[in-house]
């Protein structure tokens, strides 16, 4: 059938009907990692909640209606339309659809990187006291997000056979959603404590007969973690924490997942060269990694904050 005349389709197809017909062709196709193939269905979830309409009735204007509501930074913006737009030109190719709408939206460009840790150490003290209390496993998923600096999407990730706890050899194998690789993160006593025991408890409370592909971190339904309720999480851990705002009459998280990260770079610097700090935290440009040394020297996040939490 031509690709640029849409048929009369026997039945309505939105991108919540095509979303695994499309992860299952283009996997087959093209022989994609199942991390890169959940990332997808991440992506494409989500949108479905918010355009359920019928594919060949999605507008530009609808599209950019959803990406500008998730006020989210520019790198998860771009993997969004990057996926949206795969799947609308593979629904275009089989005529569930006129156009792309993604070909008309553009990415979103990053000003200047520049971290933002969480300087204050009142307030640092009151996430980590609010990770503490959140149920599982959504407090060991905060956990290795506060302590290691890992993406969230990089821990949500993580297979059962991606943790390796053997005596003198303690490491997480992370799937770079960079570079679509996996790098070996060191997991160390004096600055990581609380994930590693996380971790071996975790492990022990799956047991010994878990398959190594199996999620690491599962949701009440036994399917892998999602960023959606991992976010609704976060959300109610700032509240724990006193860490929101009224912003146009709502309450919101002072702060995001991805300040976890700026704020365990920062004091993972005081303690690793910056080179150690760059494969931990998967920095393909050492120029990124760079900032959050000067961020150290600056004095702006205390050296001292990590030892008090290691205690």
């Amino acid at each position: 059938m031509p690709a640029n005349r849409a048929p009369a389709p026997s039945y309505t197809r939105t991108i919540a009907s095509e979303m695994e017909p499309f992860l299952s062709d283009i996997q087959g196709d093209h022989g994609l990692s199942t991390n890169t193939i959940t990332s997808y269905r991440c992506d494409l979830r989500t949108a479905a909640l918010s355009i359920d309409k019928p594919l060949e009735t999605i507008s530009i204007c609808e599209v950019q209606l959803f990406l500008d509501s998730r006020h989210e930074q520019p790198g998860t913006t771009n993997r969004r339309i990057a996926s949206l737009g795969r799947f609308f030109r593979w629904a275009v190719e089989r005529g569930y659809c006129l156009y792309n709408p993604l070909n008309q939206i553009g990415g979103r460009y990053h000003t200047e990187h520049r971290p933002q840790p969480i300087v204050g150490e009142s307030e640092r003290h009151a996430l980590d006291a609010a990770i503490a209390t959140a149920s599982q496993p959504y407090r060991l998923i905060f956990t290795l997000l506060r302590e290691i600096g890992v993406r969230t999407d990089e821990v949500l990730n993580l297979n059962v056979g991606d943790v390796i706890l053997e005596p003198g050899r303690e490491v997480l194998l992370v799937q770079d959603t960079k570079r679509d690789s996996k790098r070996v993160v060191v997991l160390t006593s004096d600055v990581m404590p609380r994930s590693l025991r996380g971790l071996r408890s975790w492990l022990r409370d799956l047991g010994s007969d878990q398959s190594p592909d199996a999620p690491l971190f599962c949701s009440s339904r036994g399917n892998r973690a999602s960023y959606d309720t991992l976010h609704r999480r976060w959300v109610l851990v700032c509240k724990a924490a006193h860490l929101t705002d009224m912003v146009d009459g709502k309450e919101q998280p002072r702060y995001t997942l991805h300040h976890l990260r700026y704020t365990a770079a920062t004091e993972l610097i005081a303690f690793y060269p910056e080179q150690v700090v760059r494969r931990i935290l998967g920095h393909r440009d050492p120029r990124s990694t760079r900032r959050y040394a000067e961020i150290a020297r600056k004095g702006l996040l205390p050296a001292h904050g990590r030892k008090h939490r290691a205690s």
